[in-house]
């Protein structure tokens, strides 16, 4: 019985799409499934689609075409709800697989039934060029709870592109219809990555570069006046959920720099609301820069351990 579903998320990834779902076709192992969703495109996706379709595959394939862009959080939520295996890897629409992600992602679930979620370090791809650029992003999670619990504290949700989700580990109800979507579009997986913490799961570092990831200019990261709201509204949201007055501390220590150094609007502080008074704390942010240079030291220790 099939474990994994590789769940694709695509919205105008039309100059990119047929090489990803190339390499998805090339992947050494087929046990898995296939979940396209493709979020109202208005370019050639759908036609992309539609002639992968035609094709033989061995393995499952189920296609979602919106006939409207729902949003990365609506579209993200029709993955899981639509995945009928244990675990879902996330997928965006522009990036590539190496042919060894299905193997590797399938030994590391059967191998730890468990954990809440892997995280895959990444390998950049650069502009229109399928190549990788030879930098490597490595997920800063460790296999320790109560680490990873700190970690997600200062909001450092890791690298998400190509991280698998046990969607039997996750608590749902940050899905329902009271969390406002549009609060939401861009951090979806932060607040994901949330819930498993939260949820005291454990998330678990994949040390293999078999995801290629694209940087391009719609990223939250280059977008702040864009997803300032969402990422306040989700600060805020950790703060609320964090069990510890230490986790709680490191929610906050971060907002003033956060603030003032990577060119935040006000809506960021909008989204925060009761929080913004916490701006003084940010003299702890070293707090959150020590756990995260701990992490990075564990996962150095244990590669070669």
């Amino acid at each position: 019985m099939k474990r994994l579903t590789l769940g694709v998320l695509t919205f105008n990834n039309g100059r990119y799409l047929r090489d990803l779902l190339n390499s998805i076709d090339k992947q050494k192992s087929k046990d898995f499934s296939l979940l396209i969703v493709n979020n109202g495109s208005t370019d050639f996706s759908a036609e992309i689609i539609r002639d992968f379709k035609k094709q033989e595959h061995d393995f499952d394939l189920h296609i979602i075409d919106n006939q409207l862009n729902y949003g990365s959080y609506s579209g993200t939520k029709q993955l899981i709800f639509n995945c009928n295996t244990s675990h879902l890897s996330v997928i965006h629409g522009d990036d590539l697989l190496k042919d060894t992600y299905s193997e590797i992602a399938n030994n590391f679930i059967n191998l730890n039934p468990d954990v809440g979620g892997f995280n895959f370090d990444l390998a950049e791809i650069e502009g229109s060029e399928n190549s990788a650029t030879g930098t490597i992003l490595k997920s800063s999670w460790t296999q320790f709870k109560t680490l990873n619990r700190l970690l997600v504290s200062g909001l450092n949700p890791g690298v998400m592109p190509g991280a698998i989700l046990n969607l039997e580990k996750i608590d749902c109800k940050f899905l329902e219809e009271e969390f406002e979507e549009t609060k939401l579009n861009g951090v979806e997986d932060i607040l994901m990555w949330l819930q498993i913490i939260r949820s005291s799961e454990k998330i678990k570092r994949v040390p293999f570069a078999v995801y290629f990831y694209r940087r391009h200019a719609d990223q939250v990261s280059k977008n702040f006046s864009i997803y300032g709201s969402s990422l306040g509204y989700v600060r805020e949201l950790n703060f609320l959920t964090a069990k510890t007055f230490l986790e709680k501390l490191l929610c906050v220590s971060e907002i003033n720099h956060e603030f003032s150094t990577v060119n935040f609007d006000v809506s960021y502080l909008k989204g925060l609301n009761s929080l913004s008074r916490y701006r003084i704390f940010s003299i702890f942010r070293f707090l959150n820069i020590l756990t995260r240079r701990t992490s990075k030291m564990i996962n150095t220790i244990s590669k070669f351990s």
